[in-house]
């Protein structure tokens, strides 16, 4: 989307929007991050990382890389080692989520000589408007309803865990864990399922508030049942809700398989998160 596109659609200036939901992200993955019950944090001078205790490196972060000017070299090598560290003490794999514009310019380099590598695919951050209709239609047959029980969080873990690949025995009791996050009114964080009735979920996704706007988080669905409308109407739940609640725009990091999707709701690519992780370990994401 040309510059002129995205002014008059969103009415503000693409820098203006790339920063918006940068701040967002970053601070809602930081959050969810930080949730479970054996959850860590740092925070430094230019990185502040979370970390869950489980061994998913979705789920432990380095986010961001903005130091001021005037820190020395030897103070972002000090800084980047202890980011390091806290992941390794902790026994967890990781992931960095690097800023779009990050300070200094050649972190990457800075990265690889601590072990560091680029080595997966650019993650689209996207944005759409809230206020343009309709959304594409989908089976009103299917029931979307929002997480109100531990039953709800039980099978919304289930779902994420198979369909998100999680190792054997890693985050079982996700959502549960942590259930004033997903089921309390107070929360920044609304949870929703999906199924031809409420006996039988098949599909979640929430909806997050964070850095001034909502983002679209969590969604999946069980692989047998992709390709049947379950996503379509998750996602115009969370749209809906989303619009409910004064938000006049909304954001989402989009993997490969929800890309096509996200398009037919009107979210258009801002910019591309890059991820660096530790050689061993790869970035994958699903949903």
């Amino acid at each position: 989307m040309q510059d002129e596109e995205l002014l008059a659609r969103f009415g503000k200036p693409r820098s203006e929007l790339i920063q918006l939901v940068e701040r967002h992200t970053l601070t809602v993955q930081a959050w969810l991050s930080s949730r479970s019950p054996q959850a860590a944090r740092f925070s430094g001078r230019g990185v502040k990382a979370s970390s869950t205790g489980f061994k998913i490196p979705l789920l432990n972060l380095a986010l961001g890389c903005d130091f001021p000017a005037e820190t020395s070299a030897e103070e972002i090598d000090k800084e980047i080692k202890a980011v390091v560290e806290f992941f390794t003490e902790r026994n967890v794999p990781w992931y960095w989520w690097m800023s779009a514009q990050p300070s200094p310019k050649n972190i990457a380099q800075i990265l690889e000589r601590h072990g560091l590598a680029y080595n997966a695919p650019p993650l689209p951050a996207m944005l759409a408007s809230l206020e343009e209709n309709p959304f594409p239609i989908h089976d009103k047959n299917i029931r979307v309803w929002r997480a109100r029980s531990l039953k709800d969080l039980q099978a919304a873990s289930k779902i994420r865990r198979i369909a998100f690949k999680f190792p054997a025995g890693e985050a079982t009791t996700y959502f549960e864990d942590m259930p004033s996050d997903w089921l309390d009114d107070s929360s920044p964080a609304r949870l929703f399922l999906a199924g031809r009735d409420e006996s039988e979920p098949v599909s979640i996704g929430a909806v997050v508030k964070g850095g001034g706007i909502a983002g679209v988080y969590v969604m999946a669905t069980l692989p047998e049942h992709h390709r049947k409308g379950y996503g379509k109407a998750v996602l115009d739940r969370l749209l809906a809700e989303a619009k409910s609640s004064g938000g006049k725009m909304i954001a989402l990091t989009a993997s490969k398989a929800g890309f096509g999707l996200y398009i037919q709701f009107g979210f258009h690519r801002l910019f591309d998160f890059a991820f660096y992780s530790m050689e061993k370990h790869k970035c994958s994401f699903g949903g």
